[in-house]
């Protein structure tokens, strides 16, 4: 597949404009579903009640620490790599700003354990490979973990073929501004 850029460079002004469309749409339809009770019930694989790893998820979140922690995020976009008894390891795209969330996405495209964009594609992301590859270096401020208990929604899961898009998509719901977020992340990774 053609990298990110490349692929939108190559797209016409109408093709642009729709498949930005297409993804509000999905985003909008499905975060309706999106729900403060856990226990709903599954709607056309959109709500999910298990991670799997290397596929992205939004969901609503209550840290732990809320009181003590700089900034956290309410309504992370996160891509699980490490699952844990009582929760998981995960890049959340929100800590660092839009235009840094493009370069990285398409950095970890290459590690897709397939081409199809489809119901099956996943990143292939351990801990290891992501500290051991320089050009992923956007991890650093991006790697969270989030304990299953102060999880307050079900997982909303986003298919990869609007991945790009619903990452620049501004969710983000910091107890700060977002910009002392970036700012503070832009520092990790230089």
């Amino acid at each position: 597949m053609a990298g990110l850029f490349e692929k939108l460079m190559n797209e016409s002004p109408s093709e642009l404009q729709q498949r930005s469309f297409e993804s509000l749409e999905w985003f909008k339809d499905n975060l309706r579903y999106v729900k403060l009770r856990p226990d709903q019930t599954l709607r056309e694989g959109e709500i999910v009640t298990q991670l799997e790893l290397g596929k992205m998820y939004m969901y609503f979140y209550d840290a732990k620490n809320k009181d003590t922690l700089p900034y956290w995020d309410r309504f992370p976009l996160v891509v699980p790599i490490r699952k844990y008894a009582t929760g998981f390891l995960g890049i959340n795209f929100h800590y660092i700003a839009p235009r840094y969330r493009v370069i990285f996405l398409e950095e970890l495209y290459e590690y897709t354990n397939n081409k199809d964009y489809d119901d099956t594609t996943r990143l292939r992301l351990t801990y290891e490979l992501l500290k051991g590859v320089s050009r992923l270096k956007y991890y650093k401020p991006c790697l969270k973990e989030y304990l299953y208990g102060h999880i307050r929604s079900q997982f909303s899961l986003v298919p990869p073929q609007y991945w790009e898009i619903v990452a620049m998509l501004p969710t983000q719901q910091f107890n700060v501004n977002a910009n002392k977020v970036y700012a503070d992340s832009r520092r990790k990774v230089i």
